[in-house]
């Protein structure tokens, strides 16, 4: 059980080696700081840049608008997310994520619970050109 607190700046992790679009750090994993139950990191997403189509079939997922405009596309419906809104994405559900803004968007997401792999999280659904 854990008992200390724990921080990690995203300054001090690399950003993933990700096709999928933008950029990705995560920063608290079992890795990081030992948490067995999800992972938190950032995205951000330069204008029009698209963070390719996926699913979670193990975790739901939490997403914040720290910055910019987002668009959530998904098969049933499409959220437009500005700063400031968080957005709930449920397991199994595909989505595909597209900074509609002019600036820079950022955002914070939180996934839970773990797959039992890091390669079982997510399941590409869109490659990107070139792959």
């Amino acid at each position: 059980m854990l008992s200390m607190l724990y921080a990690v700046s995203r300054a001090d992790v690399s950003p993933l080696n990700n096709k999928r679009g933008g950029r990705m750090h995560i920063l608290l994993t079992p890795k990081t700081v030992g948490i067995g139950s999800a992972f938190l990191g950032t995205l951000t997403l330069e204008p029009q840049e698209v963070f390719t189509r996926h699913m979670h079939p193990y975790s739901d997922e939490c997403v914040y608008i720290v910055q910019g405009e987002v668009t959530f596309e998904n098969d049933e419906n499409t959220i437009v997310a500005s700063a400031g809104t968080g957005v709930f994405i449920p397991r199994f559900a595909p989505h595909r994520l597209q900074n509609t803004g002019e600036v820079e968007a950022m955002l914070v997401f939180f996934c839970t619970p773990l797959a039992p792999t890091p390669e079982q999280g997510h399941v590409l659904l869109e490659f990107p050109e070139g792959d």
